[in-house]
């Protein structure tokens, strides 16, 4: 008999296996899950070195895994004050005050997730209220939805915004600036706050990566977006440092220097996993390409940003790595004439997950057949789904074809393989609030929180071709798992964000518990 290291005893286990959905207790000996089954069943592992962990009811489910978070930039979000629940104006500007002090005359200082309606005043601060606390350093409070900031003068000097008339720069009856900016406005601040040091990125990469893990995620797939990020990990997996496990997706122009510097470091927590080629730009901003224009201007269709040719000398190079090939892909010119077109004349390397394309958002159903005929999976986000329809207005620029906008269910009900990611810090991290946007569906077919839990476990396992090792709970699988306050298949929907991680187990490793 082999006793156990851990055994959780009196739990609601959703296995996601479909050979036994559920299970009241499991046993863990050396990181990998050794018995799944009842309570008698799993005493027998027990012995006096057993760590025993009675659950009374809480939800086990195999550990989240997000497969699309930028790491680095969520680590630079978490350096900033975070304005979140922020009641008034004058409890923003005790914050800025104790934050001067702790940073020194001169530092920028930057804070997220204003809301204009949390405050008691139901408006944003102007630049005279924060120039009262703060006339030295220069403030830049990002809203919490849309692309709105709030500045004071000195950071209004800083980026050069004077009396010109550019859209989104906001002024009083009398032209005078009130400090908020909005849309591509935002961007004259955001270009002239200086880059944070390569030790502050490591440290608050480093914090961001245990915040993954409070909230339930064992796996994330790292979409790399700089040279800096590379350097980062690299230190990270030297020192072995990495509280959850890692697949690094890169973009193409960086795949020598991943290559070089990373692939030598792969480990049980870490694997260089991926390549993206970038086909086309984004919805927001008007430029994916569409077979057809943008009902709000008839002269745009976007436009492809890689050709054929090198399209295919893109996915040798990946393929002849060992890499799974990922394409950004948002418009439906784009998914059929630089995915489809270009995979159905090449040989796939079977040692490698199938091909995958990120977003995937304007479809139709002839789209959706060929992308199950390939093989292909599709990642998505669902709170970047509820975006496009609340902050970038969708149906204004697809018109008819919104009806096609990331259609998740009807992906599911043909077969095609659907994994879910967060797209944070653009949008929140927490894999239940992104279950619930995915849930949340208006004016299309909804998936249920059974098939959302999927996209965020055993489908997003599957996406990158480690469903052998993870994605449900099953005997030999690493014992990755996320233990909940509640079972999310029996709380109302609109609750769902308030269901909360108990604790987060890592290769049988209880880490983060709040109990």
């Amino acid at each position: 008999m082999s006793f156990a290291d851990l055994v959780l005893f009196d739990g609601n286990i959703l296995t996601m296996d479909p050979k036994l959905p559920s299970a009241q207790a499991l046993a863990v000996k050396n990181s990998r899950i050794l018995y799944v089954g009842n309570n008698p069943g799993a005493t027998q592992y027990v012995d006096a070195k057993t760590q025993v962990i009675y659950l009374d009811g809480k939800t086990v489910l195999p550990g989240f895994i997000d497969t699309h978070v930028h790491v680095v930039d969520y680590g630079r979000l978490l350096m900033w004050l975070n304005l979140e629940g922020v009641s008034s104006i004058k409890n923003l500007q005790t914050l800025l005050v104790n934050r001067v002090t702790q940073v020194g005359v001169g530092k920028w200082i930057l804070g997220r997730a204003l809301n204009s309606m949390d405050l008691l005043e139901k408006r944003l601060p102007s630049r005279q209220e924060l120039d009262a606390v703060s006339p030295d350093n220069p403030v830049v409070f990002y809203c919490q939805s849309g692309q709105v900031c709030v500045v004071n003068s000195k950071a209004l000097n800083v980026a050069n915004i004077d009396q010109q008339n550019d859209l989104g720069i906001e002024r009083t009856l009398d032209g005078e600036l009130t400090g908020v900016l909005r849309d591509q406005a935002t961007n004259f601040v955001w270009s002239v706050i200086p880059e944070p040091t390569f030790y502050e990125l490591y440290l608050s990469t480093e914090l961001a990566l245990e915040n993954f893990v409070q909230l339930g995620l064992t796996s994330i797939h790292w979409m790399v977006l700089s040279e800096v990020e590379l350097l980062i990990i690299q230190k990270i997996v030297e020192v072995s440092s990495l509280p959850l496990r890692v697949y690094l997706i890169v973009p193409v122009n960086l795949l020598d220097l991943a290559l070089q510097n990373l692939k030598r470091l792969e480990n049980e927590r870490f694997k260089l996993g991926g390549a993206m080629i970038f086909v086309d730009g984004y919805l927001a901003s008007s430029t994916a390409a569409l077979f057809e224009p943008y009902s709000d201007n008839l002269s745009n269709q976007g436009k492809l940003l890689c050709q054929k040719t090198e399209m295919f000398e893109l996915v040798e190079k990946i393929q002849n790595n060992g890499l799974q090939l990922v394409v950004h892909a948002v418009g439906d010119r784009a998914v059929q004439e630089a995915v489809v077109n270009v995979i159905q004349q090449i040989r796939r390397n079977s040692d490698i997950p199938s091909p995958r394309i990120e977003q995937a958002a304007v479809l139709n159903p002839q789209l959706m057949c060929c992308i199950k005929k390939l093989n292909l999976s599709v990642s998505i986000q669902p709170c970047v789904v509820a975006s496009e329809f609340s902050v970038w207005s969708a149906e204004k620029r697809l018109g008819e074809r919104v009806r096609w906008l990331f259609p998740v269910k009807e992906l599911l009900d043909c077969g095609v393989l659907v994994s879910a990611g967060s797209d944070c810090p653009m949008e929140p991290l927490n894999p239940l609030f992104g279950i619930k946007a995915a849930v949340n569906r208006e004016g299309i077919q909804k998936v249920s929180v059974f098939e959302a839990l999927q996209m965020y476990t055993v489908f997003a396992a599957q996406a990158s071709s480690v469903i052998a090792d993870k994605g449900s709970i099953e005997k030999n699988k690493l014992a990755d798992l996320t233990v909940l306050s509640c079972d999310p298949l029996s709380v109302v929907v609109d609750d769902l964000d308030s269901v909360s991680v108990c604790f987060t187990v890592l290769g049988g490793v209880v880490c983060c518990s709040k109990n």
